[in-house]
């Protein structure tokens, strides 16, 4: 069963981009159509003449039945003169405010998420939110008398009012903060110590004495007697007392960072006309 699946664009331009994104992804572009309000032939960006796109078409009378008549006879195709569902107008709505549709026939239904999916990638808008904007505008209903929208009210509805919002990215970068230098040089420190020290003199004694002699006074002999002393002998040992170990030990903390953001917000206020009888409708913001 072959479905038709219509994706709403903002400009010719994208529905074109579209049709050429899905036929890269295997859609023919036969199977694909192009609408918008504008008479005259259609050619794609490539120059060549685009598939099946329409955009006002003949009646059987033979007439020119107005810009939006090729969507009209496309949707009667669809669903008959008498049965179309109410958001085909929102359809019809958007064409005349300067949009565009791209319809793709597919044969099977495992094809039908996969294009509607490729559509909204491409850019398809969604159409119930663009008719809830032109709903607070003041848009009660497509009225098919309404002439399309000129090039300055097609650019005065998409003016756009950014909504910008900031946000706070924190990172981290390492700086030096200082640091510890270690020298290792030799110092001198004046020190005593007490020893005590011997030493032995030679000493001579004379005594009188009164007794005979005896032979062994009469021979002759000598004696020597050694004199002694010590001295203070100094010697120094070195002895490692202490280590100054030199490294490095990491650890974390958490850092709260409080800014400041700014951003945009855009009012939308309903405005009166100067006349109680006259109500002009505002168009919307996109």
């Amino acid at each position: 069963m072959v479905q038709t699946i219509i994706g709403v664009f903002d400009s010719f331009e994208d529905a074109q981009r579209a049709q050429t994104r899905l036929e890269s992804e295997g859609v023919a572009r036969t199977d694909m159509e192009i609408h918008r309000s504008t008479t005259g032939d259609i050619s794609a960006t490539s120059g060549e003449p685009t598939a099946r796109s329409v955009t006002s078409e003949v009646a059987e009378d033979g007439r020119h039945d107005g810009p939006i008549s090729g969507i009209e006879h496309f949707f009667k195709r669809l669903f008959g003169s008498e049965d179309e569902p109410e958001e085909i107008g929102h359809y019809h709505e958007a064409v005349r405010r300067g949009g565009a549709l791209l319809s793709v026939e597919v044969n099977d239904e495992a094809s039908v998420e996969r294009v509607r999916d490729a559509l909204y990638a491409a850019g398809a808008v969604d159409i119930d939110s663009r008719v809830a904007q032109w709903r607070s505008s003041g848009y009660t209903g497509y009225d098919s008398n309404s002439p399309a929208y000129t090039a300055d009210e097609i650019a005065a509805e998409r003016k756009a009012f950014p909504v910008v919002q900031e946000t706070l990215e924190v990172g981290k970068r390492e700086v030096h903060t200082g640091g510890v230098r270690v020298y290792s040089r030799v110092t001198e420190t004046p020190v005593s110590e007490s020893v005590n020290l011997r030493e032995e003199r030679a000493t001579i004694e004379r005594r009188a004495v009164d007794r005979p002699a005896t032979a062994a006074d009469l021979k002759e002999g000598s004696v020597e007697i050694r004199e002694t002393q010590e001295q203070p002998v100094v010697a120094k040992t070195a002895r490692v007392v202490e280590e100054v170990v030199v490294g490095k030990e990491a650890s974390t903390r958490t850092e709260t960072v409080k800014d400041t953001v700014r951003g945009t917000e855009v009012d939308v206020e309903r405005t009166e006309g100067a006349d109680p009888a006259v109500n002009p409708v505002k168009k919307p913001p996109l």
